[in-house]
């Protein structure tokens, strides 16, 4: 084959590479109207997925999740002011600075909101006794509740005695085998006390679980001894 005909098919082939990569941009989807108006990068199901840039009103340079900036990302405003530092879902969310044109607000940022210079723990156990485990899931936004479970073995604990639970705010209610206290506001503090036989039933020991939890929610605690 001729020199000039091998020359002409490679640069057919880079034609339709270049023509495909920008049918497959322009079909895929940015979910922010702000930054929606064009978009190279990355792809995935048609949305916009790992690193890319998008514009629109605004401007983001970033990695994206199923057509939002999520992970780390600079997004620059029409004024010019500008967010540098994670994302999660299209909202500020972590560590990242706010610059403005005479301020610069940094520290971390939790639903698009500024929480502080430093982060705030959803929840933190402040002391424990004969505790073996224990596990604190947010499991709803809808609602502000606290739902306790007390387990021995991987079953309920059905050999408790004196039991207490001491708390800042909210309701106590019964459920089966839950413990719950409802209508919580939040930071909340929360003690839980009783006395328990062991496995065997031979020998009775005291369990205190206390923990604080500040984000609200519904929370499922799980103790187990």
């Amino acid at each position: 084959m001729k020199m000039h005909n091998i020359k002409r098919l490679i640069f057919i082939s880079v034609l339709i590479s270049c023509t495909c990569a920008h049918a497959q941009q322009s079909n895929c989807k940015v979910v922010m109207a702000s930054i929606s108006e064009s978009y190279s990068g990355k792809c995935k199901k048609g949305f916009a997925q790992g690193k890319g840039i998008a514009q629109g009103i605004d401007h983001y340079e970033g990695q994206f999740n199923k057509g939002l900036p999520d992970g780390m990302g600079i997004y620059t405003w029409l004024d010019g002011s500008y967010y540098d530092g994670q994302w999660k879902n299209g909202m500020k969310e972590g560590k990242g600075k706010m610059v403005y044109e005479d301020s610069v607000v940094a520290g971390y940022w939790k639903n698009d909101r500024f929480v502080g210079d430093q982060l705030i723990p959803s929840y933190h156990v402040t002391y424990t006794m004969s505790v073996t485990r224990y596990t604190m899931t947010k499991t709803s936004q809808t609602s502000n509740a606290i739902r306790l479970r007390i387990l021995q073995g991987g079953t309920e604990n059905t050999t408790i005695e004196d039991f207490s639970l001491a708390y800042d705010s909210g309701e106590e209610y019964r459920t089966g085998p839950i413990i719950g206290i409802q209508n919580v506001r939040f930071p909340v503090d929360v003690k839980v006390k009783y006395r328990s036989w062991n496995k065997l039933h031979t020998s009775q020991y005291n369990v205190i679980f206390e923990f604080t939890i500040t984000e609200p929610g519904t929370w499922d605690v799980m103790i187990s001894n």
